[in-house]
């Protein structure tokens, strides 16, 4: 990928059971601060219509450098510690290249 290019990541996380308050409670705390990241364009959490255990992120980011940043951002370590023995299987990450 190049560095200089908007990254669009979608981020698939499936919960052991329907998601709950506690989950939910996260998840607004996870994007409130998200939100502030350096090169955060977009970041926003969406609860499958027919299946509630499933969560999708989708984010975009300014370049690849503010996504890898994101990665260790105190908010996302935390969020993984308050639901990660929530989750039912790993977690599906796709990234997409932004053209033009």
């Amino acid at each position: 990928m190049s560095e200089g290019k908007e990254i669009t990541l979608l981020a698939e996380l499936t919960f052991a059971a329907p998601v709950d308050e506690t989950v939910i409670g996260a998840l607004k705390l996870l994007m409130t601060a998200v939100r502030q990241e350096p090169g955060c364009v977009e970041y926003a959490a969406h609860v499958h219509t027919d299946n509630p255990r499933r969560v999708l992120f989708y984010e975009r980011w300014q370049s690849q450098k503010a996504l890898d940043v994101h990665s260790a951002a105190p908010a996302l370590t935390a969020f993984r510690s308050t639901v990660g023995r929530l989750l039912a299987g790993d977690s599906k990450l796709t990234a997409w290249e932004r053209l033009g």
